[in-house]
């Protein structure tokens, strides 16, 4: 069966791809930040209280993490589907079961995040039960869009659809499936650890009182992870198929620089963090996740090229809707600032 056969025709937009690519970009990489300090400060905070530690005290800003991931986490998916549409909506019916799960799930794993916050003030043991739930649920919901954002990049395996009618179809087969799914895991820990070290010179200016363990700390954890991270990187390049793969190794200048950039950049960050220097390490850690969100994006655009590209999408010249996203994203972003400011005045 031809692959291109069994996609959608895709729908007009309303300007060039170029802006929605750019701001694809750019609201990504504000959920992934997001994403990576909550799932990762779950699992730290989990690990420190199964064996017998304090909470940290930014563990207990996972609900409002939680719901600062969720709404930073539309405006990307949305670009997705206005660039992508035809290849997201048939992997998405494809697991629909799955897929719709993720809503409910979502919400028990906000509910947990309360949960834990809550007995935390009561007892250590239930408290842990929570977050170790709360955690478990968002690692499912990862699991799950791995699931769809590899099963979109596969056209050739729609047929599987006519022996799964239901839904409950997963891309399991796919070699880079797990590679990209511990990607996205030991990130967050990297991420989650610079984050605490972050908060602790926040605490350290404020308070006029030393955070320098946990600083050290959480700089450890990134540098460790971080390397635990070139590993997995390896891994997933060479699930790649060939063709894709060889693009990142001098078959394509693009793609072959701005891969090794960013692995040269995330070895100096590694150099930086052992030495304890946070802010070197924090820029260069924003420059290496700006290069990988690039490199994600081409590869999607690789793994589609032979059906489709963006340029092909038809446009119809209406630029209201795109100027009134703009004004609201940053008119909601503005507030979001705010309030985050304000709580984060509390907090600390």
């Amino acid at each position: 069966m031809d692959p291109s056969s069994l996609v959608p025709t895709a729908d007009t937009i309303p300007v060039p791809w170029g802006w929605f690519k750019a701001l694809l970009l750019l609201t990504f990489l504000l959920h992934l930040i997001l994403m990576n300090l909550m799932l990762g400060g779950g699992l730290l905070a989990f690990f420190r209280r199964v064996r017998g530690g304090e909470v940290p005290a930014e563990a207990k800003s996972l609900p409002v993490l939680i719901a600062l991931t969720i709404n930073f986490g539309v405006p990307p998916l949305l670009f997705v589907q206005v660039l992508w549409g035809q290849f997201l909506y048939s992997s998405s019916v494809m697991m629909a079961t799955f897929w719709i799960l993720v809503v409910p799930i979502l919400i028990g794993a906000y509910y947990a995040a309360y949960g834990f916050v809550n007995q935390t003030k009561k007892g250590k043991e239930l408290g842990t039960v929570w977050l170790g739930l709360s955690t478990l649920l968002m690692l499912w919901i990862g699991f799950m869009v791995s699931n769809n954002m590899t099963l979109m990049l596969r056209p050739e395996r729609w047929g599987a659809y006519f022996d799964h009618v239901g839904g409950g179809f997963l891309n399991l087969s796919e070699p880079t499936l797990f590679p990209r799914y511990l990607h996205f895991i030991v990130a967050s820990l990297a991420v989650a650890g610079l984050g605490r070290s972050i908060y602790g010179w926040v605490l350290q200016r404020r308070r006029n009182k030393s955070q320098a363990p946990a600083i050290r700390s959480g700089l450890r954890v990134f540098a460790i992870s971080t390397m635990v991270q070139l590993v997995i990187g390896i891994l997933f390049w060479i699930t790649l198929p060939g063709r894709i793969g060889s693009l990142f190794l001098g078959g394509s200048i693009p793609h072959t620089a701005h891969l090794w950039l960013g692995i040269l950049l995330g070895l100096g960050a590694i150099w930086f963090a052992l030495r304890g220097k946070l802010w070197l390490t924090t820029w260069t850690t924003l420059l290496v996740l700006v290069l990988m969100i690039l490199v994600r994006d081409m590869v999607r655009t690789a793994y589609l090229e032979p059906v489709f590209h963006v340029r092909e999408l038809a446009v119809t010249s209406q630029a209201s809707p795109l100027v009134g996203f703009l004004i609201s994203f940053v008119v909601v972003g503005a507030f979001i600032a705010y309030m985050v400011r304000e709580a984060w005045k509390v907090r600390t």
